[in-house]
């Protein structure tokens, strides 16, 4: 598998290149692009609602009373609030201590609770759906693309249905974004593992480089094989980099090559080359 970075002049997006419409040959239809948009512009917001809980429990609560401590679940109060409950144990007998309420990326609200209280049913779900994935991932040899461990983002697919457990590479430097060692494992509500599947087959290192004065970054370019369109992750990935993602696939069905724009939720296809 090959990547590259390709940073240029801003005259790209000027030019009108990335804001062309979709080609009828493109196959993939609007609905299916728009789901992975939103699940990927989730995934984004349900990890960055994690990070900044994380850091209000962290000045709210001693290091040293923070031993044991299970984990988190997020969860949507409607509103754009996500409210993320920290716990510990595991999770048919957790135990939930310290609240954060978020909005727009900002903790709007927390609580550390006086007396820890049991999770809620869909809480535990949520807890359970996180450790099943986890053993998946050792069982599957699933490994993140950095030293860290993974960053895990737990969002349900639809209310009373499965649960889709995000296994994502932490990226542990702002100098480079690691595009691999991503994974998703789909879990119903008993308990089976019904799907699991990686998003990239490599790690692949994508490091800025540096600019002359006065440029400015267009976005990253990357070949993706294994889908026929870009995929949540590559949303997530723009939303992380705050930039467009350009994302390059060919439907091994057809044989269509695409070259597509990512722009947070927003994928479109690029006209194809005369």
């Amino acid at each position: 598998m090959t990547a590259w970075m390709i940073w240029a002049a801003a005259a790209i997006l000027q030019a009108g290149e990335a804001t062309a419409p979709m080609p009828d040959a493109v196959s993939a239809d609007t609905r299916t692009l728009e789901a992975i948009g939103n699940t990927g512009a989730t995934i984004f917001a349900f990890d960055k609602a994690a990070w900044v809980s994380t850091d209000a429990l962290m000045e709210a609560v001693p290091k040293d009373q923070l031993t044991g401590a299970g984990g988190y679940v997020i969860e949507p109060l409607g509103g754009g609030v996500l409210r993320a409950t920290y716990f510990r144990g595991p999770a048919i007998s957790a135990q939930a201590f310290f609240v954060a309420d978020v909005k727009g990326g900002k903790v709007t609200r927390h609580e550390l609770l006086a007396q820890p209280v049991p999770l809620t049913p869909d809480q535990m779900l949520l807890a359970r759906a996180r450790e099943i994935a986890k053993d998946t991932a050792h069982a599957r040899h699933y490994q993140p693309c950095t030293p860290a461990p993974f960053n895990t983002v737990v969002v349900p697919m639809r209310p009373g249905g499965p649960v889709a457990v995000y296994l994502l590479t932490a990226q542990v430097t702002t100098k480079s974004y690691m595009m691999g060692g991503n994974y998703r494992v789909v879990i119903a509500p008993d308990g089976r593992v019904t799907g699991a599947r990686p998003f990239n087959v490599s790690c692949l290192a994508q490091t800025n480089p540096k600019l002359s004065k006065g440029a400015e970054p267009v976005g990253m370019v990357v070949n993706h094989l294994l889908d026929p369109t870009p995929t949540e992750i590559h949303v997530f990935t723009s939303y992380s980099m705050g930039s467009p993602l350009f994302v390059a696939t060919e439907d091994k069905a057809t044989g269509q090559k695409t070259a597509w724009l990512v722009q947070g939720r927003r994928i479109s296809a690029l006209p194809q080359a005369k």
